[in-house]
């Protein structure tokens, strides 16, 4: 039978694919389809036929799996957000734990991978310490303040609730877009490169209670801005709830010329120049973080202190001598690490966020860390000492054969590997094993519930 795009079939949903896609079979063929997962029988469109599988988008549910849930949010599967509410949480978590497992048998070939029991996050709702939201125009050309939805570009979807956040971020989403509607102030269309509205960005500090506001336009400024926008600082600056204040607002440009590399400029429009935020680890470890509008952090707080504490859980064995910190970020693993060990080296590409690495261990009075901006893998050929443990946190896209080559040249007894993508982490240790480390232990810790994102801490060890 030849099947044809667009046609409308029907078949059982078996599995689930890395990306939350469910996977079923129609034909013999393997068919990966959205928004379903495992019992459930659905309709779904095809829209993508190769010879060895199909994509298809998902058009009713023909019967529902028994484990199948009423998701909390009245934008589900229309956001971009969140893609698995609907399975209830120990579920979500099974199937993030299998997806590691699938990706070390399947991608890495290693089968001995001993990938533990997820680390299950005890808040699955209003985690998110950052929210980012987008001003734009729905599909009827209506003034919209939320979040992207799927598959199309330049449409908005106007949220007014949303469970990854807390209530006061809820609340300045919707005092922000009520109040933007009434300046007339115009969202930013991308496609003709015109417009004032950008984006709000809400970060919070889960442990202070401190919040900062940050309102992104274009630096086409409307002639009432100076007067429309204090309006605007006096209404947002009062807001609270509970322990929650805002302490912060920032109005950030963004000048994009054509030709021209983009630039940001940024203005302090109430408050504090950054948010603090604190970690507390189960040890009692306690450090704090100053963090600027644009700067990188871990947008669960709670979670991350439980990664970073399993991190500092397999290092106290190697920490005698010193510690790399690869592609370190802000420091954060680094700083934990260092009150545990000698020394410790960070280094990471990103000038900034070497910057705030710094900041942030003379705030916590801690001294035996050197922070380098560089690229890891160039750097580490020029490096002469030799540490005792290397911690490696890349981006989704994992090492290369070439900084793998690197840090075997330093013959490092233990490897702890954070990653954020378990296929290009399981790819990087079939690569690690062929220099003689085997992989020991991988802790995977769910920062991110009812999405498909599953982060782990790797350990391997030289046979």
């Amino acid at each position: 039978m030849q099947l044809k795009k667009g046609e409308i079939i029907e078949f059982d949903v078996h599995a689930m694919a890395f990306g939350g896609s469910g996977i079923g079979k129609y034909e013999g063929m393997t068919v990966f389809v959205d928004k379903a997962m495992p019992g459930d029988r659905v309709k779904a469109a095809l829209t993508r036929i190769k010879p060895k599988f199909a994509e298809s988008k998902f058009v009713e549910i023909v019967k529902p799996s028994p484990d199948r849930v009423e998701p909390k949010c009245k934008y589900s599967g229309k956001c971009g957000g969140c893609q698995l509410q609907f399975m209830p949480y120990k579920k979500q978590v099974e199937f993030k734990q299998q997806n590691v497992i699938d990706s070390f048998e399947r991608i890495g070939k290693i089968f001995d991978a001993n990938v533990l029991d997820v680390i299950e996050c005890k808040e699955p709702f209003y985690y998110r310490n950052k929210m980012e939201f987008s001003f734009g125009y729905d599909a009827d050309m209506q003034f919209t303040l939320g979040m992207h939805v799927p598959g199309r570009r330049f449409d908005i979807l106007d949220l007014t609730e949303c469970h990854l956040e807390s209530k006061l971020s809820t609340d300045i989403l919707n005092i922000t877009r009520a109040f933007m509607r009434e300046s007339e102030w115009k969202p930013f269309k991308y496609s003709i490169g015109k417009g004032f509205l950008r984006a709000l960005y809400i970060r919070e500090g889960k442990r202070t209670g401190e919040v900062l506001v940050n309102l992104v336009t274009s630096d086409d400024v409307p002639k009432n801005f100076d007067e429309e926008i204090k309006k605007y600082v006096d209404k947002v600056s009062t807001m609270s709830d509970g322990d929650q204040k805002v302490t912060s607002i920032y109005w950030t440009t963004i000048i994009s010329k054509r030709g021209q590399r983009r630039q940001t400029k940024e203005k302090v429009l109430f408050g504090k120049r950054f948010l603090t935020e604190k970690m507390i680890l189960e040890n009692g470890d306690e450090l704090s973080f100053d963090i600027l509008p644009q700067a990188f952090f871990q947008v669960n707080t709670y979670q991350a202190e439980l990664l970073y504490q399993e991190v500092l859980k397999l290092a106290t064995q190697s920490t005698n001598g010193t510690v790399f910190d690869l592609f370190c970020g802000t420091g954060t693993i680094g700083l934990f690490l260092a009150k545990h060990c000698e020394k410790v080296l960070g280094i990471e590409l990103n000038e900034e966020a070497v910057k705030a690495a710094r900041e942030n261990a003379q705030k916590n009075n801690i001294f035996n860390i050197d922070f380098y901006v560089g690229d890891a893998t160039k750097m580490l050929g020029d490096i002469k000492e030799f540490p005792s443990l290397i911690v490696v946190d890349p981006p989704r896209a994992g090492l290369t054969e070439n900084m793998i080559k690197h840090m075997n040249s330093f013959n490092a007894d233990r490897i702890i590997y954070v990653s954020c993508n378990p296929s290009t982490l399981a790819r990087d240790c079939a690569w690690l094993k062929e220099y003689g480390y085997k992989v020991k232990s991988v802790q995977p810790v769910d920062m991110f519930p009812h999405t498909y994102h599953i982060e782990n801490v790797c350990l391997l060890e030289r046979d």
